[in-house]
């Protein structure tokens, strides 16, 4: 390893260690033409962003492009940040709207062709073969709204708070879905 690269593999490893805020700020001055602190944020929320983005879009694929956009979003608009809200919370809405826009698509996409499938398809049962599939096909029965709220509680264990704001609804009502959409989560559980 070269000196400069010692050097900076050290100050990476610092910032590391930094809050949020102070990472914003120093990437806030070094963007465009250094991206060490961006980096570093980057790194922090890229894995749990996707986890969040995968239950949206169920494909990793997808996941990881709403993610890289996101992420592209926020390399362009960190200036514009205004800090209303916690870093957190600004690029998980983000994720959140890039997962939506793409769920849209997908959603219209997948009308169509369910319209041809069910021509074409005799009955067959479902089957589920692991955990990961059974929440997946019990949060694919929720609503966006509910599966949103579901999705950032259970996946990316975030505060109700933190929800409220990314969803722009009440806290109380937020929590009122979080409990409605587990006991439909229940319910569809159970009748499986």
């Amino acid at each position: 390893m070269t000196g400069s690269e010692k050097r900076t593999k050290q100050i990476s490893d610092r910032l590391t260690a930094l809050k949020d805020e102070e990472l914003v700020r120093i990437a806030r001055l070094q963007l465009p033409y250094v991206t060490t602190a961006y980096e570093v944020l980057f790194h922090r929320y890229h894995r749990v962003l996707t986890q969040v983005c995968y239950r949206y879009l169920g494909t990793i694929e997808e996941a990881e492009e709403a993610v890289n956009d996101a992420m592209l979003n926020v390399f362009n608009r960190l200036e514009q940040f205004e800090e209303r809200a916690s870093f957190k919370t600004w690029i998980y809405k983000i994720a959140h709207n890039q997962s939506l826009n793409r769920l849209r698509k997908k959603q219209v996409e997948q009308v169509e062709f369910d319209e041809l499938l069910h021509k074409n398809e005799q009955s067959s049962p479902y089957q589920l073969s692991s955990d990961t599939a059974t929440l997946d096909f019990l949060l694919s029965k929720l609503s966006i709204e509910e599966r949103s709220i579901v999705v950032f509680r259970l996946v990316g264990n975030l505060e109700f708070s933190e929800i409220a704001t990314i969803v722009e609804q009440k806290l109380s009502a937020v929590k009122m879905r979080y409990k409605r959409a587990l006991d439909k989560m229940t319910v569809d559980a159970k009748a499986q």
